[in-house]
């Protein structure tokens, strides 16, 4: 039986989740404070921030829902050590499948949506499958997955959008009807989210408290030792991939909920803000260091900086520079803190070793008096 999580472990783990909150909290506070000085100069009196309201609140999670799902499925693939930059056109692929079956195949719903699911899974278990069988890196099988799955969605659909009349409306039931906050603003809280934090809670109890998510970490910590303890490492890369492909049959439909239009665009660099999430959530790009509830953080943190550079009417272009150097600050502060961690437990075993040698050495002195 491997032992993944010894003291150290711990530590590492609760000073990432500790990091993600506090960075959390420090961007909340610049945006309501950056709100607050827009309003002071435009309007000449401070007015309440948009930012925090609970419509907006409500609004970001409707936003990262599809995004927060398929980071769950991302963060069981990185944590075993490896990646998939496939997810974004693969839900594009559900998603245009789902409209094309139901309007132009006559597939009924039930059985377009459980057949999404299972191409979502199948098509992901194929590239685990040969990931994990020829050791070949994720990087390139995924994103020739990630061309693929374009061709195929394209084809399906000869390049054109696939409209819905509102089929998938069910999903976008609304559990609040009737709620509103106090300036009288109708509030929202649809079916997906509750899948979302469904789905969440799911992959934080199977990664903390079970055998397979002992062995992700195991496998993403140090895949040659994992297997000369009796894990079998191949299937748990490949059950991995196929995990993902649930996440993102499931996310293909919700995200096709929203929009009621099957279209290549959907899932169009997707992966980008899921694999965002996941490394500002504290998972570790080398795999074995990281958890559910960084990733959760991490997708509402990657959600309200969206949100926020929309309220603030930042274009779209620099949006996506952002995003970009928050990956990059991301990754870099990573690093950082596990070579200061490194270097902390060094200094702690040097520590150690001389305590362990004065005793010793009183040891010795007070045997030969």
């Amino acid at each position: 039986m491997i032992k993944t999580n010894t003291k150290s472990s711990l530590l590492g783990k609760n000073s990432d989740i500790r990091t993600v909150v506090v960075v959390t909290i420090g961007f909340v506070v610049a945006i309501v404070v950056a709100q607050l000085v827009m309003g002071l100069v435009s309007e000449g009196q401070l007015s309440y921030p948009s930012f925090i309201s609970s419509v907006n609140i409500l609004n970001i999670l409707m936003q990262t829902a599809g995004v927060g799902i398929m980071a769950m499925g991302m963060c069981t693939i990185m944590l075993s050590g490896d990646i998939d930059l496939s997810v974004g056109m693969l839900v594009s692929l559900v998603a245009i499948f789902i409209a094309k079956g139901i309007r132009d195949w006559g597939i009924p719903l039930p059985t377009a949506l459980i057949l999404a699911i299972l191409i979502a899974v199948g098509l992901e278990s194929l590239m685990g499958l040969v990931i994990s069988r020829f050791k070949v890196e994720s990087f390139i099988i995924t994103l020739g997955g990630s061309i693929a799955f374009r061709g195929i969605a394209l084809l399906m659909c000869n390049s054109q959008e696939v409209t819905l009349t509102g089929q998938l409306n069910f999903f976008k039931t609304n559990l609040i009807e009737g709620a509103t906050n106090t300036q009288g603003m109708s509030l929202t809280l649809p079916i997906y989210v509750i899948i979302f934090f469904a789905i969440f809670v799911i992959f934080w109890a199977v990664l903390k408290y079970t055998r397979f998510g002992r062995r992700v970490y195991a496998v993403g910590s140090n895949a040659q030792a994992a297997y000369l303890s009796g894990v079998n490492v191949k299937n748990v890369r490949l059950l991995s991939y196929a995990l993902n492909g649930l996440c993102v049959g499931i996310a293909g439909i919700l995200l096709l909920s929203r929009v009621n239009v099957g279209i290549i665009s959907i899932g169009q660099n997707l992966e980008i803000d899921v694999i965002a999430s996941v490394v500002i959530g504290g998972v570790a790009l080398s795999g074995g260091k990281g958890n559910a509830v960084g990733v959760f953080i991490g997708v509402l943190l990657m959600g309200a900086i969206s949100n926020a550079m929309n309220i603030l009417r930042v274009q779209s272009e620099w949006q996506y520079f952002v995003k970009g150097v928050i990956i990059i600050v991301a990754v870099t502060g990573g690093a950082i803190s596990e070579i200061v961690n490194a270097r902390r437990a060094l200094r702690l075993q040097e520590m150690e070793a001389r305590a362990l040698n004065g005793q010793k050495e009183l040891q010795d002195t007070t045997t030969s008096q």
